[in-house]
């Protein structure tokens, strides 16, 4: 698959216990474009991932932008995704503590 655009967001507010990343990816595979988002609490998984099919690259990265603004009006900042790991990697240390 061809990557066209990735994104990576995480959203993080202590006094509310929110822990949260979305990720963003448009591409290409043989026959369509395709938007794929996968959201999730930091320190697990993450959902599967939603996809939508375009037939063509514009209404693909229209609402790539559409869901990437979105992000960002509800706290979201984006980060690399490096960031994530590193965030999995102290979740999963504290919960073996307890």
């Amino acid at each position: 698959m061809e990557c066209h655009r990735y994104s990576y967001y995480v959203c993080i507010i202590h006094h509310r216990n929110r822990k949260a990343f979305y990720e963003l990816f448009a591409g290409k595979d043989l026959l369509e474009f395709i938007l794929i988002r996968r959201w999730e609490r930091i320190g697990t998984k993450g959902q599967p991932g939603k996809k939508q099919r375009f037939l063509e690259e514009s209404g693909m990265l229209k609402e790539y932008e559409r869901f990437r603004q979105e992000r960002i009006k509800r706290g979201y900042l984006q980060v690399n995704q490096t960031f994530h790991n590193i965030m999995n990697l102290e979740a999963n240390a504290s919960n073996s503590h307890t």
